[in-house]
């Protein structure tokens, strides 16, 4: 069954790194992470300590955040380096939405791990593709996450917007509570595999993860940071 993988990355500004080749001296670095309780956080400590015991008079400041917002701050300067993915940066890069003009001030400077976009839904639901879900309840991270963002991707090359559902954003705990609940009927989220959430989800109620092989050209022409990959056999409980 073939997924969506992204690539997580982080970017940091051009003067960032120059700043790095400037005679010895007490370098300060703002760090942007991710939302309170997400995955970001704890990476972003361990880069830090990591980072701090390697380089010498380095002090990072670790700072809150969401992949498209750690664009935007990296881009005006409000940090010098963050958590972001590869789609993010495309879109920053190209000026495209979110981020409605081109941000020149931002690059990629190291993969970190791979990112799964994963559809998720309830196996009871009779829904077998993305456009099945016209006239539910979808359940996505708040806008500012680049989950967001590629929810919106997803939804289009499957000829799907925001005006033909209804649409909760809200923590990956609020997802999970929703899908337990019956309130939402798809969730569409980014993370590594097996994702905790959904594995809370399966716990309560049989869960189905759409394969996305057919809507992948249509992904990757509107943003070609996708990849293709696989999510193997028994990830989750009942997928053969």
């Amino acid at each position: 069954m073939k997924r969506h993988l992204w690539q997580l990355r982080a970017v940091a500004a051009a003067a960032a790194v120059m700043c790095a080749t400037a005679p010895a001296q007490a370098l300060e670095l703002r760090f942007m992470t991710g939302p309170q309780g997400g995955f970001w956080v704890p990476l972003g400590g361990a880069l830090k300590d990591m980072w701090e015991r390697n380089i010498k008079d380095l002090k990072v400041q670790n700072l809150p955040g969401a992949g498209v917002a750690n664009v935007r701050g990296i881009e005006e300067g409000k940090a010098e380096i963050g958590m972001g993915n590869t789609i993010t940066t495309v879109d920053a890069r190209n000026g495209a939405a979110p981020f409605g003009k081109p941000h020149g001030n931002v690059c990629n400077l190291a993969t970190l791990y791979p990112q799964y976009m994963q559809v998720v839904v309830p196996a009871s639901a009779g829904i077998k593709t993305v456009a099945d879900v016209k006239g539910k309840t979808l359940v996505t991270l708040p806008r500012g996450n680049t989950t967001e963002v590629a929810a919106q991707h997803i939804l289009a090359a499957n000829g799907v917007t925001y005006k033909d559902l209804k649409v909760n954003f809200g923590s990956l705990t609020d997802a999970v509570t929703q899908l337990q609940d019956g309130h939402a009927h798809m969730w569409i989220i980014g993370t590594s595999i097996p994702s905790g959430g959904i594995m809370d989800l399966a716990s309560s109620r049989d869960v189905q993860v759409l394969d996305l092989e057919a809507s992948f050209p249509a992904i990757k022409k509107l943003n070609p940071g996708y990849v293709l990959d696989t999510i193997p056999a028994g990830t989750y409980p009942k997928q053969t």
